[in-house]
Order: C-alpha cells, then structure tokens, then sequence
C-alpha cells in the first residue's frame, strides 16, 4: 500500500474509528517501524504501517510481522511470515 495513503488513514485515526471495528488495544501503543506513526499510549505493539492497519481492522497477522509483548494477542499462532 503507498504510504501516502497509509499516512492518510492512519492520521485520521480517533477512538471512534478503533472501537468501530471492536479492536481491544486498552493499554497498546501502535508503532510503525516504517513511517513516522504511533498510537496512543502503553505497551509497544510495533510493525510496518501497513501491518498494524491491519490489526485496527481486527486481522490477525502470520508470525514475525508484529514486535513486543502484545503480538502474540494479534499474530495467528503456528503461522510464519
């Protein structure tokens, strides 16, 4: 995805737009290792612009897509990148 447009989406995010698609991420910050984002504030989920999208619309990611403590919580388990 051009990351214009990933900028663009992610920019706009608010607590309105999370909870829309029933994601928990009390107490996750979102970083994106690719572009200058991040999400909040408390335990770093980190990962590609793109990947952590994904995760806002609920999907669940192969392993090695995602970092820190919470990925697990977001990566299908068994799975390889």
């Amino acid at each position: 995805m051009p990351q214009d447009r990933l900028r663009l989406v992610l920019g706009a995010l608010n607590r309105k737009s999370v909870k829309f698609f029933g994601v928990d991420l009390n107490g996750i910050e979102l970083h994106a290792d690719d572009l200058d984002f991040s999400y909040d504030s408390g335990t770093v989920l980190s990962g590609s612009a793109q990947d952590l999208l994904l995760v806002l619309c609920g999907r669940t990611l192969p392993e090695g897509h995602l970092s820190g403590a919470p990925a697990a919580r977001f990566t299908m388990p068994g799975s390889t990148a």
